[in-house]
């Protein structure tokens, strides 16, 4: 049964920065620190021997460095969630072309932290819709039986899987890496399709992308809050997860919801 825990590794070749993100690891309830490192060869080792679910990474590091390193961990371990953090903002275009997960600043604060780790365990508990099983155990009658959908249904194929969705059900999609996270009124579940190929295929007049990492259903906000100079928090009725708003969005966002 897979753990409810998600575990971390961090490997900054900083002492006191490694010191400092290890214990704010430690403070989460439901995360555990699986150990540090701090240069990109000690790192792959670390992550062979504990095999944990995410990796937070310094982008500059010795002998081998925190871009060169997650190049490397990907090969080997394609499903890995990784958080890169650095003190040079300019990194961050390298970083997500690794795609990614989040992308942090120096000094890391226990609130951005925090938020990385949600989205990282969100990943972690992704699941398919239930019926329809992953590649290689699909029933061909099963297959054959299914409906073509109406206009308002979208269909998402991962590997040789298929889920049909009713798109009014969206609350938001959540890029993640090479994966695309549906948050849906009964359920969390992702597909192996980057958020730009999601986007072409929903109604522009109702799902609005409101950040690189973030396409809202503009009928499904409760509240958009700001969070901080430059972002917003999205509040959904009903719904535990938040998306995030570009400030540069917001007035867009206004127009499309007084136009209704």
């Amino acid at each position: 049964m897979q753990s409810d825990t998600l575990k971390v590794v961090v490997a900054d070749d900083d002492e006191t920065t490694c010191n400092l993100l290890g214990d704010l690891i430690d403070s989460f309830e439901g995360v555990s620190l699986s150990g540090k490192a701090c240069s990109g060869t000690d790192m792959l080792e670390l992550v062979r021997k504990t095999d944990p679910d995410v990796v937070l990474v310094d982008v500059q590091m010795p002998e081998l460095d925190g871009l060169s390193a997650v190049y490397r961990l990907q090969e080997e371990r394609p499903g890995i969630f990784i958080i890169f953090i650095t003190g040079h903002p300019k990194y961050a275009a390298d970083a997500y072309n690794l795609d990614a997960g989040d992308f942090l600043v120096k000094p890391v604060g226990r609130e951005r932290l925090t938020r990385a780790l949600k989205k990282a365990k969100r990943f972690k508990e992704l699941k398919f819709y239930p019926g329809i099983q992953g590649p290689g155990h699909q029933d061909p009658a099963l297959l054959a039986k299914i409906e073509i959908p109406s206009s308002n249904k979208l269909v998402l194929k991962s590997g040789g899987s298929l889920v049909i969705i009713d798109a009014d059900t969206i609350l938001f999609v959540e890029g993640a890496g090479k994966k695309s996270v549906f948050h849906t009124n009964a359920s969390c579940f992702g597909i192996t399709e980057q958020l730009g190929a999601v986007e072409k295929r929903l109604d522009p007049f109702r799902f609005f992308r409101c950040h690189k990492s973030y396409i809202i259903n503009v009928m499904s906000v409760e509240k958009v809050i700001p969070y901080t100079t430059r972002a917003y928090d999205v509040i959904f009725r009903e719904h535990p997860h938040k998306a995030a708003m570009r400030k540069d969005k917001f007035k867009e966002f206004c127009r499309i919801i007084n136009a209704r």
